[in-house]
């Protein structure tokens, strides 16, 4: 900032190199985190599904209605009355049937 002037344009050809290094060099940082923490939520996902999944095979996790694997993992219900990726105004009676 101190080699910018009040145009926006920078003082030097020398300066402007070295700022776009930086920046260049911060958005690959920022790529690298993003990547590495999109990955780890990766991992963490499929271990929670294939647990659920080893618990559904072996009778000790039984998905019923709106209680299914998702909802299990993230520990806490939807939000009533919505059936997300069914489209607009699928209630849950409509999707899963009437509770018996």
């Amino acid at each position: 900032m101190a080699r910018t002037k009040k145009t926006g344009e920078m003082t030097t050809e020398a300066a402007k190199e070295i700022a776009e290094k930086i920046v260049s060099h911060f958005q690959l940082t920022i790529r690298i985190i993003f990547l590495y923490f999109v990955n780890a939520m990766y991992k963490y996902f499929f271990s929670v599904q294939d647990s659920f999944e080893e618990q559904a095979t072996q009778g000790s996790f039984v998905p019923h209605g709106c209680q299914d694997v998702l909802t299990t993992a993230i520990g806490r219900p939807e939000h009533p009355g919505r059936v997300h990726a069914a489209g607009v105004g699928v209630t849950i009676k409509q999707y899963f049937g009437s509770a018996s």
